[in-house]
This record gives structure tokens, C-alpha cells and sequence, in this order.
């Protein structure tokens, strides 16, 4: 079995509503298919979300980078040797969400060609997925709205509650949220590096009695106060953009600045990541799955990673599928009681309806 083509399809569905945080606004999931095609007629797919402000890719650059590289760098290759692929894609610096797309999408074929599902293929530690709900940014009253939605019409009750603007509303609102929704919620405030290190103290100071589970990225990751920002409150802090490459994590764990890590897929695929959790494992550090804005392939690639490793303890963020108008996946992931359960169908179980992918193509 050898590669045989590979295509880099940029493609735009709006989201139902704004991705509003700290640092940006995004009104669509603008991310590129990588689809990867064998001489048996294995079909590998996944996705690369450019995110230009964390990892300095676009569109264009994640397109180019595969055509131009990556691509003719595993043409004729065998999928299943993962280890040179990963050896011949550092001859190129950067490029994170367009190496994982691809080493993802030839996981997919490795799976289908073992007959697997790719969560048994990478560990098989279950075959459902805790779900945590990405909630839209809105007053406390919309916010304890859209929670509740997510808990009736889903089972979820963990939330990820972007946080980091305005301290003193922030404060106010992560309280009248723990009162609404009660002590059975699970709350997630992401500050996305929105404070400076005082004012981050000051605000898990202020909330260390609303059992926050944690707090995502209290301040800026390269700014020396954040060890004294981790050792000032017991609301552990969670790694995400500080933590991007195994490199960042080693790092950070050494710093003791994290006491949670945040694995996306989408930015170091499915190897990559299993080296980071069990790094962070060997540590003591528990990790979740977080999202890019993804689609449902983004989605799908995250459910199986996390079932797969039994060091992804947490729930993880695996319902950007529900924030976009649309879908081009024939079948797209389901969520019930709060989970994701996956099924024994070989690779991603991927498959794309072609009109609709046309429709949205760019």
C-alpha cells in the first residue's frame, strides 16, 4: 500500500453565531479538507483550521505548504511509516495545523487497512467521549440560557466560559452563573491571556469558591509572572496556546505553571499528541481535548484521540459541529447523556457528501 494523490480543499461554513474572545472574532470554520487517496483505494481525511494569530497559518499557507510539500513528501510513501513521515516533515519549520492534518488523514488509512476504528489503533482505552460545550460569548443571562440548552438537549453539563475582557464582570457573571446552574456544573472560564498576572490573581482569588474546575490561560504565556500566578490560587490552570508543541509542554511542566493541558489534534496530530500525554502523564498532569473551531472532521479526529488515551481525563470540546449552519459529512457526530460514543467502524468513519463539499469549497 503506497500513497497515491493527496488534495488540500479549502472550504468556508458560517457559524450560527460569532466566536467572540479575548483576542479575535471568528464568524466561520475557514479550514482546509486534506483528503489522501492509496493504490487500494484507501481514503485518509481530516482538517487544518488556519488560526494566523496562535500559529501564523492561513488558508493559502496551509494550502500551498501541502501541495508544495507535504504532499510530494509522502507521494509513494507506505502510510504506515509514521516515523519518517514525521522525520521528513521537520525539514520545514512552523506549519503545525497542515503536518497534523495530513499525518491524521494517513492514520485514518492505517486503521481502515487493520480494519480498526483509529481510537482502537492508537490505544482503545474507550469508546465514549465526556463532552464539554464551547459556550457563545453573550450577558450572564444568555450564557446560563445557552448552558441549559446544552444540558436539555444534550446531557452536558461541563462549560468552557470565555472570560479575560472585563475582571469585574467576569467575577459577577462566573457567580451568577455557579447560583443558576447549580453545584452540579462544571465550569471552564477561559481567559484566553486577557489578564495581566495581577489581575489574574485578583479574579481566581474571587472565585476560588465557585468550584471552578479551571481556568484556561489566565495571562500572557510569555510573561514571567504566570508561576506566581499558578502558585496563588488552588482553581488549577490550564495550558493551551503555551502549549502548542511537545517542546511547550515540557517547558511549561518544568515551569509548574500548569496543572491541566489542553491537547488539539488539529495542531499536532494524533503521534504528537500521544507523546505529549504521556509526557504529561509521567508528570501527574491531566490532559483534555480542545478545539480549533472545528467542523465535524475536526470534531471526529478529536472523539478518537481522546478515547483512545486514558491520561484524557477530563471532558473535552467536541461540539463545534453544533455552532456551524451546516455540515458536508453524511454522518455527523451524535452526543447524548453527555458523550460521544464512537462505533467499531474502521479509520475516522469519515464520509463526505461531494455536493455539499462543492457548495462550500472555496
Amino acid at each position: 500500500m503506497i500513497v497515491n494523490s493527496i488534495e488540500a480543499i479549502p472550504f468556508r461554513i458560517p457559524y450560527t453565531k460569532k466566536k467572540v474572545w479575548a483576542r479575535g472574532v471568528l464568524e466561520a470554520a475557514e479550514h482546509v479538507l486534506v483528503r489522501i487517496k492509496t493504490d487500494n483505494d484507501l481514503i485518509g481525511i481530516a482538517e487544518a483550521p488556519p488560526r494566523p494569530t496562535i500559529y501564523g497559518e492561513s488558508l493559502q499557507s496551509i494550502t500551498a505548504a501541502i501541495e508544495n510539500w507535504f504532499g510530494p513528501a509522502i507521494v509513494g510513501m507506505d502510510p504506515w511509516n509514521t516515523e519518517i513521515v514525521l522525520d521528513r516533515f521537520e525539514q520545514w519549520v512552523g506549519n503545525p495545523a497542515a503536518k497534523a492534518a495530513v499525518e491524521m488523514a494517513l492514520t485514518d488509512i492505517r486503521a481502515q487497512a487493520a480494519g480498526v476504528p483509529v481510537y482502537k489503533l492508537l490505544g482503545g482505552w474507550t469508546d465514549q467521549v465526556p463532552v464539554c460545550a464551547r459556550v457563545p460569548t453573550g450577558t450572564p443571562d444568555e450564557v446560563i440560557a445557552s448552558c441549559q440548552k446544552y444540558f436539555e438537549d444534550y446531557g452536558i453539563n461541563t462549560y468552557k466560559i470565555k472570560v479575560g475582557m472585563e475582571p469585574n464582570e467576569d467575577i459577577a457573571a462566573l457567580e451568577n452563573i455557579r447560583k443558576d446552574l447549580g453545584p452540579e456544573a462544571r465550569l471552564c472560564p477561559d481567559a484566553n491571556q486577557g489578564y495581566d498576572p495581577q489581575t489574574a490573581i485578583r479574579v481566581l482569588k474571587a472565585i476560588e469558591d465557585l468550584d471552578i474546575t479551571l481556568l484556561e490561560e489566565p495571562c500572557s504565556i510569555y510573561h514571567r509572572g504566570r508561576q506566581q500566578v499558578a502558585e496563588s490560587t488552588i482553581i488549577p490552570i490550564m495550558g493551551d496556546e503555551s502549549c502548542t508543541n511537545i517542546i511547550e509542554v515540557r517547558n511549561q511542566l518544568s515551569a509548574g505553571t500548569v496543572g491541566i493541558i489542553s491537547i488539539k489534534v488539529a495542531r499536532t496530530g494524533f503521534a504528537i499528541s500521544q507523546r505529549i500525554s504521556h509526557l504529561c502523564e509521567a508528570e501527574g498532569i491531566a490532559n483534555l481535548c480542545g478545539t480549533q473551531g472545528d467542523s465535524s472532521i475536526g470534531v471526529v479526529c478529536g472523539a478518537h484521540f481522546a478515547a483512545s488515551c486514558r491520561n484524557v481525563k477530563l471532558a473535552s470540546e467536541l461540539t463545534g459541529h453544533l455552532d456551524t449552519v451546516d455540515d458536508f459529512l453524511i454522518e455527523t457526530p451524535k452526543i447524548e447523556n453527555g458523550m460521544i460514543k464512537l462505533s467499531d467502524t474502521p479509520g475516522l468513519g469519515i464520509k463526505i457528501d461531494e455536493d455539499k463539499l462543492n457548495y462550500y469549497r472555496i
